[in-house]
């Protein structure tokens, strides 16, 4: 009798797991998420990848995807899907919003545009040049509400201190004192960045924006040109080259002025002062300011041009 009863004991338990573990799968099923479709055909391919914050989900094992990162395999369907967003230059420059349309890499088509049309790069490039720009900003209000406790007497918490630390590496700053990162952590402003990919791609047209996810001429050698995962890396890297390096200092210094003067960051203006970038000097400079000038590219520097909410 008493094998018998562990027996019956033993089966109502398997049952009961069993039972449990079908509950379970039946609600697992419920919780997943159901794969978008795509912007305008099959083609286009919506993939998600996470943002990674100091202290976000991730941190807790959790993995929350917050940017799409869309792929088109030629001009054709990009046209495509420009037209389903109904995003066009002209409506990004008079009412000031610009999707949040990030492609992981260029069509590769791209190079059998006409040289003269630049449009489509423009439009690529920008979410991505504003959706950094987005970033640092936050970073760098940030920094500012700390400068502003400190002004009036109080003291920053201990984690504040780490990340201006943080900070102050990232940036490679020698200080991590506010008004130091205040120097670095800033925009480029929208115009610069579209002349420099123009420039440096004829209109990404190049085989290193192509092949590499590579607009701005990035070098990871001397002779070799760098390779990103993807177009938003490669504006990552951009940004933070401009806001970071010795050679670079004079753009942050006339940037930082301008700021002081409280008058808007213009790419034409500060185009000048990046004769280094190139080996051309003030000729390269020159020609970033004529593309800035004759592309009428100046006005995505205004402060209404935004990424959609």
């Amino acid at each position: 009798m008493l094998k018998q009863s562990k027996t019956q004991i033993s089966l109502i338990v398997i049952l009961g797991l069993m039972i449990l573990g079908q509950a379970g799968f039946v609600i697992y099923q419920n919780f997943i998420p159901v794969p978008e479709k795509s912007v305008e055909t099959q083609a286009v391919v919506i993939e998600k990848k996470p943002v990674v914050t100091a202290g976000s989900a991730k941190a807790f094992g959790l993995n929350y995807p917050q940017e799409k990162y869309i792929q088109v395999s030629s001009v054709k369907e990009l046209g495509k899907v420009f037209n389903n967003l109904d995003y066009t230059l002209a409506k990004a420059k008079s009412e000031g919003q610009v999707p949040r349309l990030f492609l992981s890499k260029l069509p590769q088509d791209m190079k059998r545009k006409k040289k003269s049309s630049n449009s489509d790069f423009i439009q690529v490039l920008l979410p991505h040049i504003l959706r950094v720009n987005e970033q640092v900003l936050s970073d760098r209000e940030r920094l500012l509400e700390m400068q502003a406790r400190k002004k009036s007497g109080q003291h920053l918490r201990h984690s504040e201190n780490m990340w201006l630390s943080k900070l102050a590496s990232e940036y490679r700053s020698k200080s991590t004192k506010i008004e130091t990162l205040l120097m670095h952590v800033d925009i480029v402003p929208a115009s610069l960045a579209l002349a420099q990919g123009i420039l440096e791609t004829g209109g990404g047209r190049s085989h290193a924006a192509l092949k590499k996810n590579s607009p701005f001429g990035y070098m990871a050698t001397k002779t070799k040109v760098a390779k990103f995962e993807s177009l938003q890396h490669s504006v990552e890297a951009y940004v933070k080259n401009l806001n970071r390096h010795q050679a670079y200092s004079a753009f942050r210094k006339d940037r930082a002025s301008l700021r002081a003067k409280n008058q808007e960051l213009c790419g034409h203006k500060l185009a000048s002062c990046l004769t280094k970038y190139s080996v051309r000097g003030t000729a390269y400079t020159r020609d970033l300011q004529h593309l800035i000038h004759n592309r009428g590219l100046k006005a995505y520097d205004s402060g209404h041009v935004r990424l959609k909410p």
